[in-house]
């Protein structure tokens, strides 16, 4: 299952788009130098909304506190029209729209790629337009259901917020299709910004709103945001002369990108019902904050998935692409080794290392404002226990991409279905005997269930031998044993010296000082047992900071 895509408005919301932008169509289109380039822009546009999605949500702990029975609410309001914009859009449009349209570029049909994206826009448009007006009039009756108020003022509020955030889900769709086609056309830049200026809207909605209008501050903070989101692109679109109020239903291109949607569409709109179950478990709980505790934690795990696996995910996949258009099936093979090698030997080590400095790390993150030392010490166990899918999460940040790139939509939708099986029994099962814990551990079974079907059918299709792989891991896993006790000793020397985590100062050198003397560990261990993934790592970091030459953008395949 992918990464829950915009819990409460988080950026994950365009992540699909961003690993879409370097389809196998659109690669095709760009040299080397360009691709590494647009992948730099992407990059960074990718971490920065990370890093300002994290803030948005130290913003909201800080002004409403960890146990908030109003921010409770919002992430339950949120939960609906997110629903909308999976079962419409999302990662759909990207995963079809981009190589539909970038081939039509590719083959010298400009103007039937631009009437296509028009189309799919407009379409997105109509769809979402009457399912809004219902759930606005059904609003009262829809909600109980998903969010299980505590209380009819509780019921009052959840209704409220996500009438106001209805607009949102039709400004995102128009927002995802932009993406798209810019990017098919090889524009970047506003793209890979534009979730920036929607995180950036929520927050200072929140900061200059919420003092007069409370939790509905932030609802409009959605609608501003999703608003900012197109308009950011608006400029692009304009001169690129993408957009045209024209729908052409019986283009054989049109048809070819809505089917390649559909697939895509049933697994992100199934895969909403993990997070519905979730949201009724998790409000169903005596104390407030609940929701909001799990959302957090969530959230927490996604920074490292988007600094991270994401990041690595849109370097390695145009070399990925590139093989699969040329039918070079032992490259291909050969890359998704190497690849799936190198994010094992980054991620393991940081999963070790998260673990063993959750609490520091949660109170650095969050522990400010109306967010108290007690709110740290609840959310740390819930976040330990996300932290044992990630992973699971990097791999399929890499993994399902590889079978969009090939216009393959259906089997990443099928491992997602599992997943979210998985996921739904998982929490029905563990949530009464371990409350938002269990749904923590529910989200992480389902994605390595995910991992598991998709490393078995890309075995199977092109024939790759695990065992080595395997060895690999036993190797970075022990290394990671060890640099996660050498962390963990160290930070608790660090806090023990410090006379505990009391300051953001003291939490940051608890973490700087463990994290360093982690990763010095880690890569002696590398080096004492001669890792090849050292060196394409350190060149792979190479890439993604610029300092070496753009046109090399291959850094596995030597």
């Amino acid at each position: 299952m992918p990464p829950p895509e915009a819990v409460a408005g988080d950026v994950v919301l365009t992540a699909d788009m961003a690993t879409s932008d370097l389809s196998v169509a659109s690669a095709s289109r760009l040299g080397g130098r360009g691709i590494a380039l647009a992948g730099l822009v992407v990059v960074a546009g990718v971490v920065l909304s990370r890093l300002i999605g994290w803030f948005r949500t130290a913003v909201f702990l800080a002004q409403f506190g960890g146990t908030s029975s109003p921010l409770d609410a919002f992430y339950a309001a949120f939960r609906i029209p997110d629903t909308l914009f999976q079962l419409v859009a999302a990662g759909a449009v990207g995963s079809a729209l981009v190589p539909v349209a970038s081939a039509l570029l590719a083959g010298g049909e400009a103007e039937r790629a631009r009437r296509l994206v028009s189309t799919i826009a407009n379409l997105m448009v109509l769809a979402l337009i009457p399912l809004a007006v219902v759930v606005w009039i059904a609003a009262p009756a829809i909600v109980p259901v998903i969010a299980k108020p505590k209380d009819p003022a509780q019921l009052d509020l959840v209704i409220g917020l996500t009438r106001v955030m209805l607009l949102s889900p039709m400004l995102l769709a128009v927002g995802a299709v932009m993406t798209a086609g810019l990017n098919s056309l090889g524009i970047f830049g506003a793209p890979a910004m534009a979730p920036n200026v929607y995180n950036i809207g929520i927050i200072v909605c929140a900061v200059v709103l919420a003092p007069f209008l409370g939790i509905y501050a932030l609802a409009i903070g959605v609608v501003v945001g999703s608003a900012g989101l197109v308009l950011t692109q608006a400029t692009a679109v304009r001169r690129s002369r993408l957009y045209q109020p024209e729908i052409h239903i019986h283009d054989p291109a049109v048809r070819e990108t809505l089917k390649l949607m559909a697939p895509r569409a049933l697994g992100l709109g199934v895969t909403q019902l993990v997070f519905l179950v979730n949201t009724y478990f998790a409000q169903s709980l005596a104390s407030d904050g609940g929701l909001t505790a799990y959302t957090t934690a969530f959230t927490t795990l996604q920074i490292p998935i988007g600094l991270i696996g994401v990041p690595l995910g849109i370097i390695l996949l145009p070399p990925l692409s590139r093989a699969v258009a040329q039918g070079d099936d032992e490259r291909f093979r050969r890359l998704v080794d190497q690849s799936l090698r190198l994010l094992l030997f980054v991620v393991v080590p940081l999963m070790g290392f998260m673990l063993v400095l959750a609490a520091p790390t949660i109170a650095f993150l969050y522990q400010h404002g109306s967010f108290t030392a007690q709110s740290t010490a609840t959310y740390t166990p819930i976040y330990e226990v996300f932290l044992l899918g990630l992973v699971a999460h990097v791999l399929i940040a890499l993994m399902a991409p590889i079978f969009y790139a090939g216009k393959d939509t259906r089997t990443p939708v099928t491992a997602a279905l599992l997943a979210v099986a998985v996921d739904v029994i998982a929490a029905v099962v563990l949530f009464p005997f371990f409350h938002l814990a269990g749904l923590a551990l529910a989200i992480g079974l389902g994605a390595w269930a995910e991992v598991i079907l998709l490393v078995a059918f890309m075995e199977r299709r092109i024939g790759f031998d695990l065992r080595p792989m395997a060895r690999h891991a036993v190797s970075f896993a022990a290394g990671a044993c060890v640099a996660s006790a050498a962390a963990y000793l160290v930070a608790r020397y660090v806090e023990g010296s410090m006379g505990g985590p009391s300051s953001f100062v003291a939490q940051f050198l608890e973490l700087a000082a463990g994290g360093l003397v982690g990763l010095a560990v880690y890569v002696a261990w590398a080096r004492v047992f001669r890792l090849p993934e050292l060196s394409a790592s350190v060149n792979l970091a190479r890439v993604l900071v610029g300092r070496r030459g753009p046109a090399r953008t291959e850094p596995l395949d030597g």
